[in-house]
């Protein structure tokens, strides 16, 4: 009887061995198929990933395939998918029968079946690339390869480095894999900084990788160079000699054009690499216009990459000029100039003689891709005019480039830095104003016009600015001797905050008081942390102005100030939102187009904000019923101004778009000196309060003129009157600067 048991026992005991191991191998199946990629069979994951394109969100398929208990596609579900799909009668399914297990080659041949089918975007596309890396992102990773980054869900031991995959894309996703390619796979382009025994480093979207050379044999240096792999292996070396150099002088999305060479194609990437020092990629706006000798690898009638051999040379400025009607571009245009000078277009090249008028569509006309230039003797100037020599401009230093559009013609004034500052300052300033107050004007229009140097707003024009308040007004006022003198007696002087140049902003006629950043709504107002609110106020007086009571009092008791002898240190302003809802509303849409977190509608009483909003949907908030202070800042600014609708309400933010919504409702407005004006469309600043009068009607009380931040010109003016050096004068305006030279 013991012994009987003993077996019983022994055969439980194994039943449960069995159990229990069956168990760990099943889960162990499901885990790898969940973790390694495979040719045998595609997991559930990867075909909902797959068809995220549809109709269908993922949720919907998630909840299809928990019905089922397996992580790989079978027969059996790919039918009830295409039948959930209404598919079942286009899509043939030859060989699968039962819970046949679906090979990638199957669902590949499918799939495609029902993109076809379903996909009438074409918005899947298959892509081959190079895996150079994979990252980990937020819910998924990233695939570093040689066409790109690529968003995936797909677990990272599906992808191997150095090895080629077909993907199904939908723009930067990879939803999953066709295959592994066996095709030869280029890195184009990237920077080869070492060759050793056996090995290579190389840099590339700038990262820095290294390759074993394996049996390859290669003639190899430090230098630009395509590589070219296969089955996870390098196969191919191939350096790239051809080079030319020059000014980088303009670029766009096809093209660049170099000093001396003219436009030359390009391929849309350019990878930059700066040699100087340690070796680093940077990106073509980092090469700065017209002021650096660079290098250009060359290959098949295009640009491939860009050398920077050694750090710019700040010497000159290019300023596009704007038509008459503000425009970038012109219809037509005419050049003169008071002395000999030469013209070049293209190959072509010819002496001037002064006072020629030259008109640009004869020689552009033939060839609208070169570009003419007009470079006068030494001493000279150009004169923009019309056909018959009468002038249309102030007189122009340096050089004039003009360049033919789809739109019609650019004007490029190319110059010295610093003699672009002598028409600057008068045409921001009065020459008028004390010699301390014009030197401070000189070195923040250096500093601010030297950061739009380095950066490459208006490359495509082959120009740093413009010569409007976009940027600094530029000679529309010629320069005097007392810009020049404020010039040079400040020669290469900017301000820097935390070691580097700050965009040196300033404005005409404060309150009072200046403001920080927060009126621009910035998203890090650390980073503009030498914006600082200053009291101008002879008292020196500092009073919050947050509360509307303290500021309303503060406005109408107009206390003294280094500026407050200026008309626009106070008015007042009579306005009315009345019949004015539709305009209202285009103004708001246009500004949020320009930035969607300044302008937010809501809609209805509980304040839901209204998504996506569209001119349809605002116009049913109905009309305008108010307009009131959301917010102030310290210094009184209006931070945020409510708009309430009959059913809704919207909410603005920053000093622009405040200026334009209130300045749209004006009547009338009145200065301090008691001169008036009916025809304003933007409000002088954003330091007003709103008084609601019997009628219905509004009064604006305000102060200032300008953005408010920063260095008030006339208070500047009224501060070296009272015996204040330049230096001085920054140093109040501006917090934790330094006043430092360009080197």
């Amino acid at each position: 009887m013991r012994k009987k048991n003993r077996t019983v026992i022994k055969l439980l005991f194994l039943l449960l061995f069995f159990l229990f191991a069956g168990i760990w191998l099943f889960t162990g199946r499901k885990a790898g198929v969940d973790e390694n990629y495979s040719q045998k069979r595609v997991s559930i994951a990867e075909v909902t990933s797959e068809l995220s394109f549809g109709v269908y969100e993922k949720e919907n398929w998630d909840a299809f395939f928990s019905a089922y208990h397996s992580d790989s596609l079978t027969s059996d579900i790919l039918k009830d998918l295409l039948k959930t799909l209404e598919l079942t009668d286009y899509i043939e399914l030859p060989g699968m029968t039962g819970r046949h297990t679906v090979t990638r080659d199957e669902w590949n041949l499918a799939y495609s079946q029902i993109l076809d089918l379903l996909d009438m975007e074409r918005s899947v596309q298959k892509k081959t690339v190079l895996i150079l890396d994979t990252m980990e992102a937020k819910e998924g990773r990233v695939l570093i390869t040689n066409e790109g980054d690529y968003y995936t869900t797909l677990p990272e031991a599906y992808f191997e480095k150095w090895n080629g995959y077909e993907l199904y894309c939908e723009e930067e996703n990879c939803l999953g894999i066709v295959g592994i390619s066996d095709r030869e796979l280029a890195v184009e382009n990237a920077y080869l900084t070492e060759v050793s025994d056996g090995e290579i480093a190389f840099l590339y979207g700038g990262d820095f990788y290294r390759k074993e050379i394996g049996t390859t044999k290669q003639e190899a240096e430090e230098g630009v160079c395509d590589l070219v792999f296969s089955g996870g292996s390098l196969v191919s070396l191939r350096m790239k000699q051809e080079m030319i150099q020059g000014a980088l002088l303009s670029y766009d999305d096809t093209s660049i054009e170099i000093e001396n060479y003219g436009k030359i194609a390009h391929p849309g990437k350019i990878p930059v690499y700066q040699t100087y020092g340690e070796v680093t990629e940077k990106s073509l706006s980092d090469v700065i216009l017209g002021n650096m000798q660079v290098e250009y690898v060359t290959g098949e009638n295009q640009v491939c990459a860009i050398l920077i051999r050694q750090p710019a040379e700040i010497c000159n400025i290019r300023v596009l000029l704007l038509a008459e009607d503000g425009g970038n571009t012109r219809e037509s245009v005419y050049l003169t100039c008071d002395t000999s000078a030469v013209m070049k277009c293209g190959d072509w090249e010819e002496h001037i003689e002064a006072g020629k008028v030259i008109p640009a569509s004869e020689f552009l006309a033939a060839d609208p891709s070169r570009t003419l230039i007009l470079t006068p003797e030494e001493g000279g100037q150009i004169t923009i005019c019309d056909a018959n020599g009468v002038a249309a401009s102030n007189g122009y230093a340096g050089s004039i480039e003009v360049r033919a559009r789809e739109d019609g013609y650019t004007v490029v004034n190319d110059l010295p830095f610093e003699t672009y500052l002598c028409a600057v300052v008068p045409s921001e300033m009065p020459s008028t104003y004390a010699p301390e107050a014009l030197k401070a004007q000189a070195v923040c229009a250096r500093s601010y016009a030297y950061i739009q140097l380095l950066r490459a707003d208006l490359a495509e024009y082959g120009a740093h600015i413009n010569d409007s308040t976009s940027y600094q007004v530029y000679n529309k006022v010629p320069a005097t001797d007392a810009s020049k003198t404020a010039v040079s007696e400040t020669a290469g002087e900017v301000l820097t905050y935390d070691g580097s140049t700050v965009e040196a902003y300033y404005f005409s006629t404060s309150m009072g008081y200046t403001d920080t950043a927060a009126i621009w709504n910035v998203e890090d107002e650390n980073a503009y942390g030498y914006l600082k609110k200053a009291s101008l106020l002879l008292s020196q007086e500092e009073t919050d102005l947050s509360d509307e009571e303290d500021f309303l009092s503060y406005i109408e008791a107009k206390p003294e100030a280094y500026d407050s002898d200026v008309k626009y240190y106070r008015w007042f302003a009579s306005a009315d939102f009345a019949g004015r809802t539709e305009e209202l509303n285009a103004i708001l849409m246009n500004r949020r187009a320009v930035s969607e977190r300044n302008i937010t509608f809501y809609k209805g009483n509980g304040g839901d904000e209204l998504e996506n909003p569209s001119a349809s949907t605002v116009g049913e908030l109905g009309k305008i019923t108010g307009l009131t202070v959301e917010e102030r800042s310290a210094s009184g600014a209006i931070l945020a101004l409510r708009i309430s609708y009959e059913k809704g309400s919207a909410l603005v933010r920053t000093e622009y778009n405040i200026r334009k919504v209130l300045g749209a409702c004006v009547q009338k407005i009145v200065y301090a000196d008691s001169t008036e004006s009916s025809d304003i469309t933007m409000l002088p600043s954003a330091f007003c309060a709103i008084v609601k009068n019997d009628d219905g009607k509004l009064t604006l009380q305000g102060g200032g003129y300008g953005h408010g931040l920063g260095m008030s010109q006339n208070a500047a003016n009224g501060m070296a009157k009272a015996g204040m050096n330049y230096e001085e004068i920054l140093q109040y305006f501006y917090s934790d600067i330094k006043i430092s030279v360009i080197e």
